[in-house]
């Protein structure tokens, strides 16, 4: 029998290394490298790296402000739908408790698209993609008016939205909507 370690080591070391008792340095490092992952792993990546707006996003009625009727709940879902096509499908609870139920779809080539697809609209949207992380929308009215001017900004980290709303037939009236990436 080969021996790698002396008698005399063994007896210096105490118990295999592997055997003995872990210290509660290795506990608490234990814990931060796995609360660091899980942290790591909670954030939801972008789908598209060249449009942060793009993905499923909750409202946090905590953190937004409004000048018009406040929704129950509001969720997006932006996504590429090919041909250039970006859609979206805007679903909740409005502030009378009715369901909400809107889809569109545009391209960022400054173009008029209709506000809605599930009937005829009387609106439509142009739209910009600034910056991957910057959006800017304007609501046109049949006659060709602006009715209100938008922007949606991402935060760097990919994970917040926040869409800016102002409302040019009423003085001084912004939403301000934060959304969560879910």
């Amino acid at each position: 029998m080969v021996r790698l370690f002396s008698e005399k080591f063994w007896r210096k070391v105490g118990r295999p290394f592997l055997l003995r008792k872990p210290s509660k340095l290795f506990f608490f490092t234990t814990a931060l490298i796995l609360l660091f992952n899980f942290q790591i792993s909670m954030a939801v990546e972008p789908p598209n790296p060249n449009d942060l707006t793009q993905g499923n996003w909750e409202l946090d009625l905590d953190k937004s402000t409004f000048c018009m009727p406040v929704p129950q709940s509001s969720r997006r879902e932006i996504i590429d739908v090919g041909w250039g096509l970006i859609s979206v499908f805007w679903t909740g609870i409005d502030a009378s408790g009715e369901p909400m139920n809107i889809r569109y779809v545009y391209r960022y080539d400054g173009d008029k698209y209709p506000a809605t697809i599930m009937s005829p609209a009387d609106e439509s949207i142009t739209w910009k993609l600034v910056s991957p992380s910057r959006v800017e929308f304007t609501h046109w009215s049949i006659d060709n008016k602006i009715t209100e001017e938008l922007l949606r900004t991402v935060t760097s980290d990919a994970q917040e939205m926040t869409q800016t709303r102002k409302y040019l037939s009423t003085e001084n009236c912004v939403d301000i909507q934060v959304f969560q990436r879910q």
